[in-house]
């Protein structure tokens, strides 16, 4: 009977299960300093066996765990993002989200690159056809560091424009380097960005 039981629950189940099982050791990994991965590499796994596409992202937010379920910008990770959200269990004193959510203004860094959203202006174009906006992304001391420059303004815009706007709202995207000598009068935060995705796209 205990064979057919697992044989008969859902992916999004034994992902969950996995979850409760390991709730007391992930909140103490949480908490803690960092220095044993070993629990959220865990959760890692337990997520790419359910979606390769899928990553977990844990922060505290007011004491409470939050755990955020992302498909790290890919598009084909929306539905299953969306299903094993909508199969989550009632977790005490977690807060589980789906996609990364928009904030006003935060600080990131990627793998040793470091550098305020203020360093990137937008130039937009609104493809009316796509329901989309295309973007050229202008980001200072870009050159110095091409690839991490642009893999941490994705992070941005995943961050302030939320994950969902970035996956469905954005289109084509084209990186350019903001020289000291270039003034762009024309161009938008971020955080302006998602106020004109919200007012022209939806």
């Amino acid at each position: 009977m205990l064979f057919s039981f697992f044989n008969t629950s859902t992916k999004e189940e034994r992902f969950w299960n996995w979850v409760v099982k390991n709730k007391t050791k992930l909140e103490a990994f949480i908490h803690s300093d960092f220095e044993d991965y070993t629990v959220y590499n865990g959760l890692s796994k337990a997520l790419k066996k359910y979606n390769p596409l899928l990553f977990p992202e844990m922060t505290l937010s007011d004491e409470k765990v939050v755990l955020i379920i992302t498909p790290d910008g890919m598009k084909d990770g929306i539905l299953p993002t969306q299903k094993l959200f909508d199969a989550k269990p009632d977790l005490d004193n977690w807060i589980v989200k789906k996609f990364r959510q928009p904030n006003d203004e935060i600080e990131l860094n990627f793998d040793g690159v470091e550098y305020p959203s203020s360093d990137i202006k937008i130039r937009t174009v609104i493809n009316e056809n796509e329901e989309k906006v295309d973007i050229e992304i202008y980001i200072k001391n870009m050159d110095s560091d091409p690839n991490k420059h642009k893999t941490l303004a994705f992070l941005y815009l995943d961050h302030i424009l939320g994950e969902f706007n970035t996956i469905t709202k954005v289109g084509y995207i084209d990186f350019k380097h903001w020289s000291d000598e270039m003034d762009i009068d024309d161009g938008i935060s971020i955080l302006q960005l998602r106020k004109l995705i919200e007012q022209e796209l939806y």
